[in-house]
């Protein structure tokens, strides 16, 4: 009875996965890409560095996420949600 459950749960994965892929291969199909030019480099008026520049984007995020109408997430760095993606090899 074990040996079934295994494999049965190998089936499944196994579907699984062919459902994943058949759906990104949809998703690949009605994609499009746009390409234009944003133009030259524009030179900031007047730059931060530093402890200003990290205090700014942390001033941003709490605004954007408050925008959003999402709580601040309350995890810590280590923590953080990741996912790796191994890049496609052409």
């Amino acid at each position: 009875m074990g040996t079934q459950n295994r494999l049965s749960r190998g089936n499944l994965a196994s579907m699984e996965d062919l459902d994943r892929k058949l759906r990104a291969a949809k998703r690949r199909q009605t994609a499009s890409l746009n390409r234009a030019s944003l133009g030259g480099i524009e030179q900031d008026p007047s730059p931060l560095f530093g402890l200003a520049a990290v205090s700014l984007v942390q001033q941003l995020t709490r605004e954007c996420w408050a925008l959003a109408g999402m709580k601040t997430p309350a995890y810590s760095r280590a923590d953080t949600p990741v996912m790796f993606v191994p890049a496609r090899r052409m």
